[in-house]
């Protein structure tokens, strides 16, 4: 329930230009087309689009994301923005979740930060 909570903070639609993450109905569209996403996906993508520019460190995302509470070797993540990467180049957001090495991960939407928003829904 906690994790769950942490992720309707805020504003409840992320923008990206194109990308919009849903906070409160747990979808993703990209260019107006949904993009279908298993929950760690959803949760991993709605914390990287909070803070888009930010290089999120691996152990961070395994602690506010998963809910780990010991630092340990684990590949979780990894495999998860992997699957993440392949389902937003099919919907045409080719290369937008960059991975940093040695650090973790970032969305890097291919546009100025001053055209990235949160927003309510209306």
């Amino acid at each position: 329930m906690r994790r769950r909570h942490s992720l309707i903070l805020g504003a409840a639609i992320l923008t990206c230009g194109p990308l919009e993450v849903d906070t409160l109905a747990c979808t993703v569209t990209f260019a107006g087309a949904p993009v279908e996403l298993r929950p760690r996906e959803f949760a991993l993508l709605a914390h990287l689009a909070r803070d888009p520019m930010r290089v999120h460190e691996k152990q961070d995302l395994l602690r506010e994301v998963w809910g780990y509470q010991l630092p340990g070797r684990t590949r979780t993540v990894d495999s998860h923005a992997s699957r993440l990467r392949r389902k937003l180049a099919r919907a045409g957001a080719e290369g937008w979740v960059c991975a940093t090495f040695g650090i973790g991960y970032r969305l890097t939407p291919h546009l100025q930060p001053s055209r990235m928003s949160a927003r309510s829904p209306p």
